[in-house]
This record gives C-alpha cells, structure tokens and sequence, in this order.
C-alpha cells in the first residue's frame, strides 16, 4: 500500500502527518509526504518575483522538509519526503497520486484562509472530488 501525506507549512501539518504515519505503520504502506510551495505563482501580479523572495521562500519549505524529517526520526517511521512549486497544490497532489499509484491520501482540512475557501474552494475539497484513491481529511 502506498500513502501519500499532504502537507503544507503550518504547525496544523504536524497533527496530520502524525496520523498518516499511524496508518502506514498499521499497514505496513510505503509513506511519503508531499509539500507544495505557490509562493512564486501567486505573487506573479507582482511583477518579477526578486530571487530574495524566492530565498525566503524556498527556506520555508526546507524548514517545513526538515520538520517532517525530524517528526519521522523521533516516531522512528520512514518518510519519503518530495517538495515541489506549484500554482495549485491540490492538482500537484491529484497529479502526484495518479502518476505514483497511491492508494490513500491523508490531507488537513485547513490551510486556505476563509475568503480563498470562499473564492476558489479548499485544497481538500478539490482533493476529494479529483483524486484517483480514497482520501482522509484529518480535522482537529
């Protein structure tokens, strides 16, 4: 069995990874978490992104990468972990399920701030209705 964890770079993440590494161990399943930067896309309105922006950026998701790596070493679980950029985290993550044969996907149900969930819907949501496998949505 292959689960993928989605997370992104709230301390809320840390709930949800901790569940998924409770079911890949239960399951003996191969985990690996995904995280999703969209920084770069949504500040093109800006104009050129400067690259001490993107600096910023990247060291977030690295911070966020090595947080995931330290919470798999102390619950002594195996964790792939892959960080990709993209303008919509919910169809990296669809797209990422569908290439990889990923059984089950575990996702938080916040993230997005209430007017975004308002405008273009949450990241789960749209998880849900797209992906190729069943999918958890950890609520706190």
């Amino acid at each position: 069995m292959k689960i993928l964890v989605a997370l992104d770079q709230s301390t809320y993440a840390t709930l949800v990874l901790k569940k998924a590494m409770e079911i890949a161990a239960k399951e003996d399943a191969e985990l690996t978490a995904l995280t999703i930067s969209t920084a770069p896309f949504n500040n093109l309105y800006l104009g050129e992104v400067s690259g001490n922006f993107l600096d910023k950026i990247r060291q977030g998701v690295q911070e966020t990468i090595q947080r995931i790596k330290d919470q798999a070493q102390a619950a002594d679980a195996k964790v792939n972990v892959i960080a990709q950029e993209s303008a919509s985290p919910a169809d990296a993550i669809v797209e990422y399920a569908e290439k990889n044969g990923i059984d089950l996907i575990v996702i938080g149900n916040k993230g997005a701030g209430a007017v975004e969930r308002f405008l273009i819907g949450s990241v789960s949501s749209k998880v849900v209705s797209h992906a190729p496998c069943s999918v958890m949505v950890v609520k706190k």
